[in-house]
């Protein structure tokens, strides 16, 4: 008795076998990832026989994966004649085409990136003069309500928003050791602060480490997000989260809207446009593959029908090889098939190679430089009258 299975690919690949698929034969099973995060598992079929096994036995599939705590989903389209194309994850729609396909397989429908932008509200339509409030008014509760919801997605603790408002007053930097700092005053030793609280704000866009600026010192200053982060923080003054050490150390959401958010939202979709040329040119070495594996199907169904071999068994058609002239008589082979057979003779097709799959790689996000020293931040900071 098989111990029972504790990841999805144990899963999946448990049930192709039993099909009589051999894993890195037929199949192999991988991992799809969106901005350096795994989403899901996927199938990757790699010989004809592994798709018409899947397509045949698709219900069978996500019925033996649903009694296992990791369901697969069976795709099946036909985009190019009666060859079908099968596709098993346990992410995404399901599509079922019917063979032969008449019409060109819909699309998969683009995934939605996490870095899809939140901009700002549409302008406010017009408002009727006659007995109504001014435009400006509800223009204004509009602006209000967006600016509330930027500042209840900060997510920050009441230690988190402190640092943030000593790296806008320059109250905090590193010494000549390497320890961060948070000097209230000027002149004060201060206190050390622990670096991994400001790893987070750092990585979200709000705060940027500057280079020395005198021997030995490295200042921590605000960047152009975090100017108006803390802004909107000491003006709507959401519900500070409540957080433990180890929950200061998690990710923070960028600010919405941001000029970081913005950068984070570009090299994911340029991110997701690589991942989607890499997709094509595999589909495009699989179709390849395809063609190179029926060819060969031919080829022996030729050279065994010739020298009347019944079993494959690992048997293969010697390269170059011919038919004779008394050959082709006696078997009334059609003349474009020897003509294809000549040419093989000729120059034999070699066998195409699928692309390696690239490894996930983490977003490649610019950070935000911090704000020239001498752009006055105090100002910012006033309490809303």
């Amino acid at each position: 008795m098989s111990t029972p299975p504790k990841t999805p690919t144990v899963v999946i690949a448990r049930v192709l076998r039993s099909l009589g698929l051999t894993q890195g034969g037929d199949f192999r099973v991988t991992g799809d990832y969106r901005n350096g995060e795994r989403i899901g598992t996927y199938v990757l079929p790699l010989t004809r026989h592994a798709d018409e096994t899947i397509t045949a036995n698709a219900d069978e599939i996500e019925r033996l994966a649903a009694e296992s705590p990791f369901p697969f989903r069976v795709s099946v389209r036909y985009p190019s004649g009666d060859r079908p194309m099968t596709t098993v994850a346990n992410y995404g729609s399901r599509v079922r085409d019917e063979a032969p396909a008449t019409e060109e397989a819909p699309a998969d429908p683009a995934p939605a990136s996490e870095g899809t932008p939140e901009t700002e509200p549409d302008p406010d339509p017009e408002i009727p003069a006659d007995g109504s409030p001014s435009a400006g008014y509800f223009k204004g509760a509009r602006v209000r309500a967006w600016g509330q919801r930027r500042a209840d997605a900060l997510g920050w603790s009441p230690r988190q928003a402190h640092l943030v408002a000593m790296a806008g007053t320059a109250g905090l930097s590193y010494d000549k050791a390497g320890v961060l700092r948070d000097r209230p005053r000027p002149g004060w030793a201060g206190t050390a602060v622990d670096e991994a609280r400001l790893t987070p704000l750092v990585k979200a866009g709000f705060i940027s480490v500057t280079e020395p600026y005198v021997p030995g010192h490295k200042q921590v200053g605000l960047t152009v997000d975090g100017v108006q982060a803390l802004f909107l923080w000491r003006v709507y003054r959401p519900a500070p989260a409540v957080k433990d050490r180890r929950e200061e150390r998690e990710p923070l959401r960028p600010l919405i809207g941001g000029e970081y958010a913005a950068r984070r939202d570009q090299a994911a979709a340029e991110d997701r446009r690589r991942r989607e040329a890499e997709r094509a040119a595999l589909y495009a070495a699989l179709e390849e593959m395809h063609a190179w594996e029926a060819w060969e199907d031919t080829r022996w169904k030729v050279w065994s029908t010739i020298h009347g071999i019944t079993h494959r068994l690992g048997r293969r058609v010697p390269p170059g090889w011919m038919p004779t002239a008394e050959e082709i008589e006696e078997h009334r082979l059609a003349p474009d098939l020897v003509a294809s057979l000549h040419a093989d003779a000729l120059r034999p097709r070699p066998k195409p190679r699928l692309p390696k799959s690239a490894p996930a790689r983490p977003l490649d996000v610019i950070p935000l430089p911090a704000v020239p020293a001498e752009i006055e931040q105090l100002g910012l900071f006033a309490e809303a009258s």
